[in-house]
């Protein structure tokens, strides 16, 4: 005979107040399927084609077309209603050395809910800039997948968490990095100089490329190893949208990483590399969205049932 652990029982609890709160309030679990939702894919599509297209020049840090991205992820800030935590500007202001030194600029924005207790989400908007051809044509790096679409999934979360109808009981702060391509630069930076106290983080979620998910592809979750409360919760769900593939890795090559090293429970969810990967091919119509809302519809789900548990301590 099986004996429940404490954890599991915890779990299930939420899982029983999760459903029953979900069924009154959130029409996009009880009204429409996961590819209904029309208003979502289509911000979805203007978010990365915007992020992706030629004007952003690659979004490479310390260049223009990193601070074209930077003002845009703050406008689409500004429109869903998240406040800068402090400032009025939303950038945290840092210095990358190329060739000479250069400013570049995180962006955060602030969900406050009056907890001792902040849930961050972060997805990093820099890629890799252009080349100069033969010709003298810029062949530019969009970076569609990496990580347009990790930025338009945190900007969907913004919106749920500030219009849902419920107080949650973490505060949100949403991070887009920048100078991950050159070294996960931002987030060391913010670890460096963290805007809120490092003991009131109470876990990260990192999004970096969940654009490209084909057919009976798994999303991976990594990081899994940094919090036995996180693996445990992971390990007993049962998701029939898409498979789950759960790995223990606490240093991957994203921003999480410069979480777990200080010692902050961390999850990097993406759906895995393919053949336009850190290529010029990495563009907009190649972005399944239709399967990128069903796994931003998961992470709302996810990141409900999380906001209920007690404080995630990481796991040494």
């Amino acid at each position: 005979m099986k004996v429940l652990r404490k954890e599991h029982i915890k779990t299930i609890l939420v899982w029983l107040i999760y459903s029953f709160c979900i069924i009154e309030s959130n029409s996009s679990y009880s009204q429409n399927s996961y590819f209904s939702n029309k208003k979502t894919i289509n911000r979805l599509k203007t978010d990365i084609k915007t992020l992706s297209s030629r004007k952003m020049f690659g979004r490479e840090a310390g260049t223009i077309g990193e601070i074209k991205a930077r003002n845009y992820i703050v406008k689409r800030m500004i429109e869903i209603g998240i406040k800068s935590y402090g400032k009025e500007d939303f950038h945290q202001v840092f210095f990358i050395r190329d060739s000479i030194i250069k400013s570049s600029y995180n962006v955060l924005g602030f969900l406050d809910n009056q907890s001792q207790k902040t849930i961050l989400i972060c997805a990093h908007y820099d890629h890799l800039g252009y080349e100069i051809n033969k010709r003298n044509r810029k062949i530019i790096y969009n970076g569609a997948d990496d990580n347009a679409s990790g930025v338009a999934a945190l900007l969907e979360l913004a919106l749920f968490f500030k219009n849902n109808e419920y107080l949650e009981k973490n505060n949100f702060l949403f991070i887009a990095f920048s100078s991950e391509e050159k070294g996960m630069l931002g987030s060391k930076y913010f670890m460096q100089n963290p805007i809120i106290d490092t003991s009131k983080m109470n876990f990260v979620v990192n999004i970096d490329m969940i654009g490209r998910m084909e057919k009976d592809m798994p999303l991976t979750i990594e990081g899994l190893g940094s919090s036995k409360v996180l693996f445990d919760y992971f390990k007993m769900l049962d998701f029939d949208k898409f498979n789950l593939r759960l790995k223990k890795r606490i240093n991957g090559p994203s921003d999480h990483s410069s979480f777990t090293e200080k010692f902050i429970p961390a999850l990097h969810f993406w759906t895995g590399k393919h053949n336009d990967y850190h290529k010029f091919s990495d563009d907009p119509h190649k972005i399944s969205y239709k399967r990128e809302l069903k796994i931003i519809l998961f992470l709302e789900k996810v990141l409900m049932e999380l906001d209920l548990l007690d404080k995630v301590k990481f796991t040494k």
